[in-house]
C-alpha cells in the first residue's frame, strides 16, 4: 500500500477567454484509504479517487469566478508540493483536503 498523498491539480481553461485558473488540492492518504473502505474497493486507483475527492473543492472555485464563463478542466497528478505552494498556508480547507488557488 503507497503512503502518500497526493496533490491534485485542476485547470480550468475558458472555452471564450483561453484564460485558465488552477487549483491545487492536497488530498491526504487517510483520506484516500477511508473513500476506499467506504466503497469496499481496493481496485479503484488512488489517482482517481484523489480526483474524486478534490473535485468538488475545485468546483466550488471554478464557478464562483466569473471570468472563466465556460470552462474545460485538466488534472495532473504528485506525491510532493509543487514548488508554487510548497512554503504557503492553503487558502480554503474543506474536511481533510486543503487546496492553494494558482
Amino acid at each position: 500500500m503507497d503512503s502518500t498523498d497526493i496533490y491534485v491539480q485542476i485547470t480550468a481553461t475558458s472555452e471564450v477567454s483561453a484564460r485558465s485558473k488552477s487549483v491545487i488540492v492536497l488530498v491526504p492518504r487517510n483520506a484516500i484509504e477511508k473513500c476506499k473502505s467506504t466503497l469496499h474497493s481496493s481496485e479503484e486507483d488512488d489517482e482517481a479517487i484523489a480526483r474524486q475527492l478534490a473535485d468538488p473543492v475545485a468546483s466550488y472555485v471554478f464557478t464562483h469566478r466569473r471570468t472563466l464563463d465556460r470552462f474545460r478542466v485538466a488534472y495532473s497528478f504528485a506525491k510532493t508540493a509543487p514548488p508554487e505552494i510548497e512554503h504557503e498556508p492553503p487558502e480554503l480547507t474543506r474536511g481533510e483536503l486543503e487546496a492553494w488557488l494558482v
